[in-house]
């Protein structure tokens, strides 16, 4: 009796995951099973929560005067893509790290990821099938495409509060205030573009005759 090796449960606190293992296996899954959650919750958070936001902030300020930039549309495209790819990574894991256990399934979380990959991939069919300015269908494209946009956004972030509360260590308190300082940067970033364009629209004698034109435009 002294000689059968019994299988021994091992549970790891931040997963909730259960395997009838022997302790070195177990343990290598552990590992490998907290590896991949690191990696999961840093993609996440550079792919949706912080490039995707960065994306809309360019194209909020820079399409347009007073901070008109010609290279807007590449650098919106690019924060998005990379966003997306990156997020799509990150999404791909937490998939596979939900259906290797039989024990730990965090449904809101799993299905908030569902609805945000599905958004965030229809925004990128929609960058590529957008049509012309010139085209009747133009206007209502836009309104899709922003409404569509900052749901992904809100969705985003508030997946990425639900990862990290689902952390049972004391990381999750040391991840929550890293986004939530990449979240303030980005909100500071964003009220100071905002006052920036109502000083410039408020004092229109500053403006270029070029500017001016602009600004018009945009009241119509």
């Amino acid at each position: 009796m002294g000689h059968q090796v019994q299988a021994t449960s091992v549970e790891s606190t931040e997963s909730g995951v259960t395997s009838g293992l022997r302790p070195w296996k177990g343990q290598s899954n552990w590992r490998r099973s907290h590896h991949l959650k690191n990696v999961h919750g840093i993609l996440n958070i550079i792919g949706w929560g912080f490039l995707l936001p960065t994306g809309a902030i360019v194209a909020r300020n820079f399409r347009n005067y007073p901070l008109k930039c010609d290279e807007w549309y590449q650098l919106h495209t690019l924060c998005q893509t990379s966003g997306y790819m990156i997020g799509t990574v990150g999404w791909g894991i937490g998939i596979w790290l939900g259906n290797s256990s039989r024990q730990y399934t965090l449904k809101a979380h799993r299905i908030l990821g569902i609805i945000i990959f599905t958004f965030a991939t229809l925004q990128m069919l929609a960058l590529w099938l957008q049509p012309k300015k010139e085209d009747g269908g133009r206007k209502l494209w836009e309104i899709y495409h922003i409404v569509l946009g900052y749901a992904v956004i809100v969705l985003s972030i508030a997946n990425i509060f639900e990862g990290i509360g689902n952390i049972r260590s004391h990381a999750a308190e040391v991840w929550r205030w890293i986004y939530v300082g990449m979240l303030i940067v980005l909100a500071l970033a964003a009220v100071a573009l905002e006052i920036y364009r109502w000083i410039k629209s408020e004092n229109p004698q500053q403006m270029t005759f070029e500017d001016s034109q602009i600004y018009a435009s945009q009241q119509i």
